[in-house]
């Protein structure tokens, strides 16, 4: 009795196991493809490594993003990414030279900022070390939103600029240092406006600037009562046409919390048909209030759930050539845990599709 009672035990514990691996693999099919359907968007489920046999190139993805000192690069069409994992230090600002796939960036090494270049364009990208910021990276910190001062760079190259010593008198840096590359040293200057006056437009830049002006002049702000005085929302509506001859308006169908006292024209898509814009809703220290999107037949309205305008200077944001509009959930208040994330709409779409939990992205420059 005792040899066949081991038996039968032998037997259950087979089925139990059985049954347990059948219902790990069915999770794992679950789960698998449920990343392949919804994008991976979780950094515990997203993993940034080389796919050492793909054809994918970075000259072919459309934005780049960093985590930690991974860079990442996505295309939206083969929805894939390449991942440059060359550097060693944590990530935490950066610049591309215009028209190339030459990068400018600083790291946080050993708690101090150190600027670096790489070439993504060569057959073998490598990073090389620039010079030594002489900056702690906790100066280059805002207390405002915890993020690191971005990188300037000068129309012609020349010169790099990192902002620190922040402080809350006006909420911002008071301080600038600039770094000459063409003579690898540091520009001294105790006047501030010298020192900002590298990275001031060229020329060429302000025509192109007035040229943009012209172009978008149409769009202004009207107030306009509703006549369904029950409605929520805003009764100062934003336009797209001239006042003269009339025009689309782009938030009556839009319910804000409050309503806003001013909007801001963000960006057109490529094809004319959609505009991104600001809403100011409120006020703390700085301007506060959601980004929407509205198509010019006036069709469509939406508001972009977790932007902020003002949070992080404003949420990062682009068109594809395509027609698809890219941004970053960049702020949701009152929920906790809550992760920054890159966001896309596609052309013929109205619903935002999370794509990775990361908080900017930049676009690739197109080549020259």
């Amino acid at each position: 009795m005792s040899s066949d009672f081991g038996k039968w035990i032998a037997i259950l514990a087979l089925v139990l196991i059985s049954v347990v691996l059948f219902s790990c693999s069915s999770k794992d099919k679950a789960d698998a493809g449920k990343i392949k359907e919804d994008r991976a968007v979780a950094d515990s489920i997203v993993e940034d490594s080389i796919v050492e046999d793909t054809s994918l190139k970075i000259a072919d993805c459309d934005f780049m993003y960093f985590r930690g000192n991974k860079f990442c690069f996505f295309s939206m069409e083969r929805m894939d990414s390449v991942v440059y994992e060359g550097e060693t230090d944590e990530i935490v600002n950066y610049s591309f030279v215009p028209g190339t796939l030459g990068l400018y960036y600083s790291v946080c090494k050993d708690s101090m900022m150190v600027l670096k270049f790489i070439d993504f364009d060569s057959e073998e990208p490598t990073p090389k070390h620039i010079v030594n910021w002489g900056l702690p990276c906790d100066s280059c910190i805002t207390e405002t939103y915890g993020t690191y001062s971005a990188l300037r760079v000068s129309d012609d190259g020349r010169y790099f600029g990192v902002n620190y010593d922040f402080s809350w008198d006006g909420y911002w840096f008071t301080k600038i240092k600039v770094y000459d590359n063409e003579s690898q040293k540091f520009v001294t200057s105790q006047n501030n406006e010298k020192l900002y006056s590298y990275f001031e437009s060229s020329s060429n830049d302000e025509e192109d600037e007035d040229e943009e002006v012209i172009t978008y002049s149409s769009f202004y702000e009207s107030g306009a009562d509703d006549d369904d005085e029950e409605r929520e929302g805003s009764s100062y509506n934003y336009y797209y046409g001239s006042e003269g001859n009339g025009g689309i308006c782009l938030t009556n169908k839009l319910k804000f919390e409050s309503t806003p006292e001013e909007f801001n024209f963000s960006g057109i898509s490529p094809k004319g048909d959609r505009v991104v814009f600001g809403a100011v809703t409120g006020w703390g220290d700085f301007p506060h209030g959601p980004y929407c999107i509205a198509s010019l037949d006036g069709k469509y309205q939406m508001i972009l759930d977790g932007t902020d305008i003002s949070y992080e200077e404003g949420p990062s944001m682009a068109w594809l050539d395509d027609g698809t509009f890219l941004y970053i959930a960049n702020f949701m208040a009152d929920v906790e845990g809550f992760k920054p994330a890159i966001m896309a709409i596609s052309p013929d779409s109205t619903k935002p599709v999370e794509l990775f939990k990361v908080s900017e992205f930049v676009m690739l420059p197109k080549k020259e």
